[in-house]
């Protein structure tokens, strides 16, 4: 199974941390966008180009020390045909160089995003179990809680002695599904990790202190997804700050 091939690069880098690309426009460096605004004029190739740059950059400063990156959809394909482009490469430049790649695209059916050349997709559990079925080469992680505004609506409805997202969170790894759980908080890590003792958990946006419970005694069973890398590029002091929490063996 593919999160087997994930466990194997992070044992190898010796750190939990993936570079997470969702690029915020307004966080780009300026120069970037004008680079590419004089040579095409303002518009979405302008834009798009910027993203490749930006995205190619970040890959390169991330390869040779992260073992993954998580590459949001939604970011790229505002643009258009040209950000499908843009897309599509930045998942071929980072897999060339070694990173293992999940796609953010919360699928309803993986057969849509699997020519992407992705590893992993985030896949949407309420739409039913049958989005955990992959290519055996491939790996799903279910979407179970995420940090939009206004999710904890849906997702915190009880379900007999839990919150939903934990039912569904259980649900989903027993077919061998990864859990997304988006928090900044290490009593819903510990949780989780509770509900479900054997599942790989995916933390987009939380720090090594907070998600210290879902790690085993090994270093091994998660990974922490970073959004800052992408504009600091500072991967050593990322990973400095982990090894201070969690020792990969």
């Amino acid at each position: 199974m593919s999160i087997k091939v994930l466990q194997e690069a992070i044992r190898a880098k010796k750190t939990p941390i993936a570079l997470g690309l969702r690029p915020e426009p307004d966080k780009i460096a300026p120069h970037i966008l004008k680079q590419f605004t004089e040579m095409y004029g303002p518009g979405p190739m302008a834009e798009a180009e910027a993203l490749r740059y930006h995205g190619t950059q970040a890959i390169a400063a991330a390869a040779e020390k992260l073992p993954a990156v998580m590459v949001c959809a939604d970011s790229y394909l505002r643009l258009g045909p040209m950000g499908m482009d843009v897309l599509y490469n930045l998942i071929s430049a980072a897999r060339s160089q070694g990173l293992y790649v999940i796609l953010d695209a919360a699928a309803r059916c993986g057969d849509t995003w699997w020519p992407t050349g992705c590893d992993a997709l985030t896949v949407n559990p309420y739409v039913g179990a049958e989005v955990c079925a992959v290519p055996e080469d491939k790996a799903a992680f279910a979407l179970c809680r995420t940090g939009a505004a206004g999710a904890h609506d849906v997702q915190k409805l009880i379900a007999g002695d839990r919150h939903l997202y934990l039912a569904l969170a259980q649900q989903m790894a027993r077919r061998g599904a990864g859990i997304v759980l988006e928090t900044g908080y290490s009593l819903d890590v510990k949780e989780l990790r509770r509900r479900c003792p054997d599942a790989f958990l995916l933390l987009p946006g939380c720090d090594g202190d907070n998600a210290f419970p879902g790690f085993d005694t090994y270093g091994h069973g998660a990974m922490t997804v970073d959004y800052d890398l992408q504009y600091t590029g500072d991967c050593d002091g990322a990973i400095r700050a982990m090894k201070s929490v969690v020792q990969v063996l």
